[in-house]
């Protein structure tokens, strides 16, 4: 197992530490017991949501938010990393993991610990991120680590109070509030700022680096949240930051007002691997869109170009599209690396880096966008339980730019002119990870082009 995880891993080129923070109270990390028990029964199916609103209900269906506890990936790599976790800030953190993925499982008592049966989970908790969960985020403990309470009803027969972005929805079944919150980032923070429950090492800072970005100007009549591009997305409309993010027009209620706007409730991110195996090709090509709607490749000349000479050329890899680092989230899975080519006319290759091999591994001299975690031992480790320092963070900012170098030697046998060819390619994790976690299950996983660019150089 060491051997693998160490194969995944890319070489470490540079390292730095990062010190464990602590919060207001003094101590490292936050409780994640922190929170006002509920009951199953105090919240309404996704199904009975769907009865009025139709429209959202089939967005939601088949996102990853409703499959955040049926993700299989998921499920093997929480049962995994358990078996390495052994002090007790390891273990919390994987509870940590179940807080998030089923947070009325957990925050119920049904469902505490990756060591528990998945499978035995009652059906409501089972559903993930669900509509009556997220309409019931009524206060903001802290920013990340699910640092909220909610404040739940009766079930179906006594339905709580719905939160939301219209401050005149009425509704004859449930009772209806007006919440600035959900229209802001800060809601998505919530539970997309994850830091270590133990140490807390920031582990995905999906947040911060939008709150640190251009997008956020500080003014809310020109910063561009979450939802502007995440809720705005719908097929054939990726709304990125490179992009028009029109107007949705529709009904949010089947029976409701026609409304210049509705956000949408695909919730897209880059995981087009997931979706597809749990049934929605459309997430799944929503996803694509949005990867191929994020950045942008530019090829520099640097030279010379001369027979029996060491050339060099550069690519510029540029975040045009996203509200965050490229990539973001699980970083120390998810895989961007430009797969770049470079031929003379006769078709001789001269230069070759990122190209997978036929176990889908690419290629060790590749330039690849990722994070390393390391163990205090400064150890690499993809196990998050176990993490308490980065050593490596190579990733593009919002906005922001890498230029990358390659050089290359041009014998006397080639001819004029040369062919560069350069894609940035993505996928949500390596093929030797996946087959790791889902052994003879695991599929191919798909890698997206998310950027090309081709250029021809004359040489002497």
């Amino acid at each position: 197992m060491k051997k693998l995880l160490f194969a995944i891993l890319m070489t470490v080129i540079s390292v730095s530490f990062v010190c464990a923070e602590t919060d207001k109270a003094g101590k490292a990390g936050h409780d994640i017991f922190d929170f006002k028990k509920v009951n199953v029964d105090q919240f309404i199916e996704p199904d009975i949501c769907e009865g009025c609103h139709s429209d959202i209900y089939e967005q939601w269906k088949g996102s990853m938010h409703s499959n955040a506890y049926t993700d299989p990936i998921w499920r093997a790599a929480t049962k995994l990393f358990l078996k390495d976790a052994k002090k007790e800030g390891e273990l919390l953190e994987m509870k940590a993991c179940v807080k998030c993925h089923t947070p009325l499982g957990f925050r119920s008592g049904s469902i505490t610990s990756p060591a528990e049966d998945y499978d035995k989970l009652d059906a409501l908790s089972a559903e993930g991120i669900f509509c009556n969960w997220c309409h019931n985020i009524s206060e903001v403990k802290h920013l990340g680590n699910a640092g909220y309470e909610v404040a739940p009803g009766g079930g179906e027969d006594d339905p709580s109070t719905m939160l939301g972005p219209f401050k005149d929805a009425e509704s004859p079944y449930h009772p209806t509030k007006y919440s600035e919150l959900h229209t802001r980032s800060e809601f998505c923070a919530l539970c997309h700022n994850v830091s270590h429950s133990a140490n807390n090492l920031p582990i995905e800072q999906t947040y911060n680096e939008w709150k640190d970005s251009p997008y956020n100007t500080g003014d809310p009549t020109t910063t561009v949240n979450c939802q502007d591009c995440h809720m705005r997305q719908r097929p054939g409309i990726p709304s990125t930051g490179k992009t028009e993010r029109p107007d949705n027009p529709g009904l949010a209620c089947d029976s409701g007002p026609e409304r210049k706007h509705i956000w949408t409730h695909y919730f897209v991110g880059g995981n087009s691997v997931v979706t597809k195996l749990l049934g929605s090709d459309l997430h799944a090509k929503m996803a694509v869109e949005r990867l191929q709607h994020a950045a942008d490749l530019e090829f520099i000349k640097c030279g010379p170009f001369k027979k029996e000479t060491l050339s060099h050329i550069k690519i510029k890899v540029i975040n045009s599209g996203a509200g965050h680092y490229l990539p973001t989230g699980l970083t120390e899975v998810r895989q961007m690396w430009l797969d770049i080519i470079i031929t003379d006319a006769k078709g001789n290759v001269l230069l070759s880096s990122g190209a997978l091999d036929d176990k889908g591994n690419i290629d060790r001299k590749a330039v690849v966008f990722h994070t390393i975690l390391g163990n205090e031992k400064g150890e690499p480790v993809i196990n998050v339980a176990l993490a308490d320092r980065i050593l490596y963070d190579h990733r593009v900012p919002p906005k922001g730019f890498q230029v990358e170098g390659y050089s290359f030697y041009i014998p006397e046998s080639a001819v004029s002119p040369l062919k560069v060819k350069a894609i940035l390619k993505y996928r949500s994790a390596s093929q030797a990870l996946t087959n790791t976690l889902l052994g003879k299950n695991a599929p191919e996983m798909p890698v997206v082009d998310m950027a090309v660019v081709e250029e021809t150089v004359e040489f002497e």
